[in-house]
């Protein structure tokens, strides 16, 4: 449709959206109800172009989920991938060589990690030429250090070492996939949260690495252990909104909504905000969030602080939407401020998210479900 034949009430088809029902014309905008997303604003030149994209000439490639499984699930990432792990441990010493100098006191008072994995098995065995691993940590399996290692023919090998916190939020996420690292004993893994992509460290991956297949839901534990964390500075800006904008607005006010003219401040008074920090590990977030809940902790590998409740994202629209809730871990030491977080304020900082498997989807039916630990 060429651009002068736009009229409110005219059938349009987007290339990337479908077919749609134009609600709006301004000089720069087009309002449009699309069949199946809803009605959105889109610049008329963004849309003039999308209409022009060449179709595609390579072959499209198969869904990862149409492979077979594990290649379905797990992801190899190239040997170079850089990792961070020496920053986790920022929120309790100031060098990580403090915690590896303590070692030979540590290992020997170290436990086995027990897991959902530990003692279920799922309908299929794990790949023969997978990596053997084991896990331990101290001085208890609901937080402290884990150590992954590595049994050899001369020894057995430290592969990895990191803080972690078992005690926190349960979230149902759709996994996409499990990116492991080099050596095969550690993971991230990519899934849906809400309607938001999420990447976590998974804490207990050689314990339930079997049960993971891309596409299913699962129960999460998740913690976001915060790197630095302060009571929210305020943030304001004033907006003079384009005119197509503001008519595209008014025309869509609800009963009882004020007019949208003029102006418009925005704040991030309450607001819910978790992106990712650009430059940082995957896993590694950014975050404006309310609190909900405060509960003290003390030594935690040396530090005392709190566990907080906080809002990090809104899912859903209207009277649909509900609260995405992270349990963030927040050391004194990573605590900018004298007094502690508070109920109902806002807190902003990074964050290092991580998270072990709590459930796999089962079908409904009557079932005693253990608590979190």
């Amino acid at each position: 449709m060429d651009a002068r034949d736009w009229t409110v009430g005219s059938r349009i088809e987007h290339p990337v959206h479908g077919p749609g029902t134009v609600t709006s014309v301004g000089t720069d905008y087009l309002g449009i109800a699309f069949d199946d997303s809803g009605e959105v604003l889109i610049r008329r030149e963004a849309f003039a172009q999308q209409a022009r994209l060449p179709q595609a000439t390579e072959p499209i490639q198969a869904p990862r989920k149409t492979l077979p499984w594990p290649a379905s699930t797990f992801v190899a990432e190239p040997a170079d991938t850089p990792h961070y792990m020496g920053s986790h441990w920022d929120p309790f010493v100031e060098d990580s060589a403090q915690i590896i100098d303590r070692l030979p006191e540590i290992v020997p008072g170290a436990m086995v990690q027990t897991g959902y994995g530990e003692a279920r098995k799922p309908d299929w065995d794990a790949p023969p030429d997978w990596p053997l691993g084991f896990q331990l940590v101290w001085p208890l399996r609901e937080q402290g250090l884990a150590l992954i290692l590595k049994p050899e023919e001369q020894a057995t090998v430290m592969a990895s070492l990191f803080p972690f916190f078992a005690r926190g939020s349960q979230q149902t996420l759709t996994l996409h996939a499990v990116s492991v690292w080099e050596g095969g004993l550690q993971a991230q893994i990519e899934a849906s949260w809400g309607d938001a992509e999420v990447t976590f460290f998974d804490t207990q991956y050689l314990i339930n690495r079997v049960w993971y297949q891309t596409g299913k839901s699962y129960d999460f534990i998740l913690t976001g252990i915060a790197y630095s964390a302060n009571v929210a500075e305020r943030h304001e800006w004033t907006i003079d909104q384009h005119p197509d904008v503001v008519a595209w607005l008014e025309q869509n006010l609800q009963e009882g909504e004020q007019p949208h003219a003029g102006p418009t401040t925005v704040s991030l008074d309450g607001a819910s905000v978790f992106l990712p920090v650009e430059g940082w590990d995957v896993d590694d977030y950014s975050f404006h969030a309310p609190v909900k809940s405060v509960t003290e902790f003390q030594d935690w590998l040396g530090q005392d602080g709190w566990r907080v409740r906080a809002t990090v994202m809104r899912v859903g629209e209207g009277e649909g939407q509900t609260d995405a809730d992270l349990d963030i871990v927040i050391t004194r030491r990573a605590w900018a401020g004298a007094a502690p977080p508070q109920v109902g304020q806002d807190i902003e900082g990074r964050l290092w998210l991580q998270g072990y498997l709590w459930m796999p989807e089962f079908p409904k039916s009557p079932r005693k479900t253990r608590k979190p630990r």
